[in-house]
């Protein structure tokens, strides 16, 4: 490991708003701020969002910053990556801001269903392995866990297929679609979003990349993906 990133790690550990459960202490207790998240940390009653794999956390402040009355929690498993969101979390006193490390697969033990609204910010569309997709019905049932009943899932991607996916899981689960481009710069939907950029969607649009984005409710679990033929006959 390299010297910067345990230079990061150990000042991570001095950040009063970012929290590192370790995975085994969640297994066997739930966080102690589960269901508690905007009564005692942020000291107020107001609706609580997450962005899943915040990376820098770029998106997560950028949200803060514009609305100081809505709660924002970034969530990565990259300590070193937490590192720069949790330093400007810190310079600006954005009370309303905060970040964890974790992953994914354990936000119900993290969460009770008090967030009003999930971002999935430019995911890995692992091409051919759609299972680990972080819109996967896996994830999204756990999603589900922790979300309000009129909870929201937001993606936005470069990745053409990662979006038709999504779309046509939603579709078939008969999910509210709210909000759906392949385009979003060319389209009206752009003038309802927030003007924030992530540095790799800044790369994307200067590559020439379509920039998809898609909003549904998820107010219901959603059906597994069939297994395929070569993994059933792996179970033989």
């Amino acid at each position: 490991m390299g010297k910067k990133k345990l230079i990061r790690f150990k000042a991570n550990k001095e950040f009063d708003r970012l929290f590192e459960p370790a995975a085994l202490d969640l297994i066997e207790q739930d966080h102690e701020l589960k269901g508690k998240w905007c009564e005692q940390f942020f000291n107020n009653d107001n609706e609580l969002l997450l962005e899943l794999g915040c990376g820098r956390g770029e998106y997560t402040i950028g949200l803060a910053r514009l609305n100081p009355d809505k709660n924002y929690i970034g969530v990565d498993i990259k300590g070193s990556r937490l590192f720069f969101g949790a330093t400007t979390i810190k310079e600006e006193q954005l009370n309303n801001a905060g970040l964890v490390r974790s992953q994914i697969e354990l936000l119900p033990n993290i969460f009770a269903q008090e967030v009003s609204e999930i971002w999935i910010t430019f995911p890995d569309p692992f091409p051919g392995r759609i299972r680990r997709r972080l819109t996967a019905p896996n994830f999204l049932n756990r999603y589900r866990k922790i979300l309000r009943e009129d909870g929201n899932i937001c993606l936005k991607t470069d990745d053409a297929d990662l979006y038709e996916f999504t779309l046509d899981l939603a579709r078939k689960n008969h999910l509210e679609v709210l909000d759906h481009t392949n385009d979003l710069y060319a389209s009206p939907i752009k003038d309802k979003m927030a003007p924030i950029q992530t540095l790799y969607e800044e790369r994307f649009i200067a590559a020439g990349k379509k920039i998809c984005f898609l909003r549904f409710r998820l107010d219901r679990d959603v059906t597994p993906l069939k297994p395929k033929i070569k993994d059933l006959a792996s179970l033989s």
